[in-house]
């Protein structure tokens, strides 16, 4: 079969602690403090051998994640820009669906012909974390595409719990390629989800909502909070091109934070637009925390809430008094696994009521994958099923 094969080589940096996981199974906890000379092509490799527990899908479609393509970017020294959970070789690609042709003899709920999205957060179900109901906080968290290998490819064998039908999305469409589609961004969409709903606690709806950032998980959290009854979305970005998908997704208004002067400035419109009211929900998707942080404690509604998304690097200084005063809390969120996260974006999808199809930019054959993670805005999805580029 083809596929997206990323190879490095193990070379920790000069005073890095290697935990004792990192050492028995070679996946890096930092992957920008082990991983060297990175370098990724399309190529052959066998088609994976399933297990009892496990299903084999054809891979219908896959998702271009931020990831992914930094996972390719390297420092001045020949180490990964990426800074997360990683092990090498492997095929990347970890927001897929595809079609179950075979199945392990134990798997009891799934059957050949079933379309299906694959979970990106492979919790173990044994560990405190998971015990606790946090799979997305598993101590032995296993991730494809980035721990073992995943979907930029032709076949993927995966354990079957870790798989959602999409048969009611097949239903409403009628069109197997569109659920194909929507069920690889059911990862971005559940991402979102997680921090608005789960960890969050969501709005009343009627409470005004603002999203910092407009990449795929900005997106995925104006869509739903449009859905959830949000009275005045609010959108902050500075690329053009996701302004525009923003306000396709629903936000009512969308403005630059690059041209206000102060983060005074910004959190007085804010208070404008309210009336005075304040923002119930800030969707931290930015991972710009330096900037944003200044601007939700000065716009803060009474019991507002503040969800931390966007990954960010370094040590972000809050003033926690404003939210001590509003009695607001800050929540943080990672992943998408459990708490029915899945069902859920794929019930909404299958209803009509979010159509992530609005946030496609690019549709690439799998051939032209790195063309595909030139574009850095929306998101964008492979499959052998599309042209290949001239």
């Amino acid at each position: 079969m083809r596929a997206f094969y990323v190879e490095a080589d193990w070379a920790p940096k000069d005073g890095y602690q290697l935990s004792e996981r990192e050492r028995s199974t070679k996946r890096a906890l930092r992957g920008n403090s082990i991983w060297k000379n990175i370098r990724g092509s399309v190529v052959d490799r066998p088609i994976p051998e399933y297990n009892d527990d496990q299903v084999l899908i054809k891979v219908g479609a896959a998702g271009i994640c931020g990831t992914d393509a930094h996972l390719l970017r390297q420092d001045e020294k020949g180490y990964s820009q990426y800074d997360g959970h990683s092990k090498y070789p492997i095929i990347t690609g970890h927001e897929f669906s595809g079609e179950i042709i075979e199945v392990g003899k134990n798997v009891k709920k799934l059957k050949v012909g079933d379309l299906v999205s694959v979970e990106s957060m492979h919790w173990c179900g044994e560990c405190d974390a998971c015990r606790r109901g946090m799979f997305n906080q598993c101590k032995d968290l296993e991730e494809p595409g980035l721990t073992y290998d995943g979907g930029f490819a032709e076949y993927a064998a995966i354990k079957a719990k870790y798989c959602y039908p999409l048969n009611d999305i097949v239903n409403y469409y009628g069109d197997k390629m569109t659920a194909l589609e929507l069920g690889a961004m059911i990862e971005p969409t559940g991402v979102a989800y997680n921090g608005l709903f789960v960890r969050g606690g969501g709005i009343r709806p009627g409470g005004h909502v603002a999203v910092f950032g407009a990449g795929p998980i900005g997106l995925a959290a104006i869509s739903l909070m449009k859905t959830a009854g949000a009275a005045k979305l609010i959108c902050f970005e500075s690329i053009p091109e996701r302004i525009e998908l923003a306000k396709q997704c629903g936000a009512d208004v969308v403005y630059n934070p690059l041209q206000f002067k102060s983060a005074d400035e910004q959190a007085q419109l804010l208070m404008e637009i309210t009336n005075g009211t304040g923002i119930s929900l800030f969707a931290e998707c930015a991972g710009a925390t330096k900037y944003t942080y200044p601007v939700m404690g000065k716009a803060l509604a009474i019991g507002a809430k503040t969800v931390q998304i966007g990954h960010t690097i370094g040590i972000t200084p809050v003033d926690i008094f404003n939210w001590q005063w509003n009695a607001a809390a800050i929540s943080g969120s990672n992943g998408q696994s459990g708490q029915g996260i899945y069902p859920d974006v794929i019930a909404l999808m299958a209803a009509g009521r979010i159509d992530m199809r609005k946030m496609v930019t690019g549709r690439y054959h799998l051939e032209d994958i790195k063309k595909g993670m030139e574009i850095t805005a929306g998101k964008v999805l492979v499959s052998t099923a599309y042209a290949k580029r001239t």
